[in-house]
């Protein structure tokens, strides 16, 4: 989780290598709400997402993979959480990045500009 904690919360299905769920990540980091990344490896990016997962701090590193700087203090630890978010895509048909779920369920798949997303996280239709 990462952003303003008292926002209003999107989840967001990511790959650290998608540039798409890229500009996703920085468009949000000007927004006043609180992201739950949740990243599945469409582009062949699980290592990185391990990286990030198991890092001491998963914002810092997280936005380290989207820039693509190396990361820091790598370390190792339980990615279950990772096995998880990719069976959960997988079953539910999510096969491509990004995608972004609203805190009712409702969601949208791609990236969208600022004020389209902003419009969609405050109730709005996609």
């Amino acid at each position: 989780m990462w952003g303003n904690q008292s926002g209003k919360t999107v989840t967001v299905f990511s790959d650290f290598r998608c540039g798409y769920c890229r500009a996703l990540s920085n468009t949000l980091r000007s927004m006043n709400v609180r992201v739950v990344e949740r990243p599945i490896s469409v582009l062949g990016s699980r290592d990185l997402a391990n990286q990030v997962y198991c890092a001491n701090n998963r914002e810092t590193a997280l936005h380290q993979a989207y820039a693509g700087e190396p990361l820091r203090n790598a370390a190792t630890c339980d990615t279950s959480g990772l096995d998880t978010n990719e069976r959960f895509a997988r079953s539910h048909g999510l096969n491509g990045t990004p995608v972004i779920v609203r805190a009712d369920g409702a969601m949208i798949e791609g990236y969208r500009p600022k004020e389209a997303l902003a419009s969609f996280i405050a109730g709005g239709r996609s």
